[in-house]
């Protein structure tokens, strides 16, 4: 696939970036099947943190920093932009999620909150990274 990706000049580790995407998976099905707002209130703030801000506070990627030295996985250089967008289309999701949860909107959070979801498990296992594919839409159009 020929996408157009926002290029950065930063760099960023792919295999954080899985990890991440792994936790904010497993986070956002927990709130899924407990139908809890806070979760992704708590979610929203940290895709928040890492797409609009440069701070190392993010305590996703602290955590998956932790895990991927604990275990030696391997480092791979990546361009941050992509994952950037990314981040900001987690935030917006995890924002609205969280609005239609705490106003008992509860099939419209449960299906936004599935279709984060899915793009968290297809980063985490598949790297395939769909804020990418979007922006690649949104620049043809």
């Amino acid at each position: 696939m020929n996408d157009v990706c926002p290029i950065t000049d930063r760099q960023i580790d792919e295999t954080v970036v899985r990890l991440v995407a792994l936790l904010v998976f497993i986070i956002i099905t927990i709130g899924y099947f407990k139908l809890l707002p806070w979760f992704s209130t708590a979610l929203a703030l940290d895709f928040f943190i890492r797409a609009f801000t440069k701070w190392p506070i993010s305590y996703l990627a602290i955590l998956a920093k932790f895990i991927s030295k604990f275990f030696n996985l391997p480092t791979k250089p990546i361009n941050a932009g992509p994952k950037i967008f990314a981040a900001r289309l987690g935030f917006l999701f995890t924002l609205a999620i969280s609005l239609f949860g705490f106003m008992q909107f509860n099939t419209t959070a449960a299906i936004l909150a599935g279709a984060l979801a899915t793009c968290a498990a297809l980063e985490a296992f598949f790297s395939i990274c769909i804020g990418c594919s979007i922006y690649s839409i949104l620049v043809k159009i």
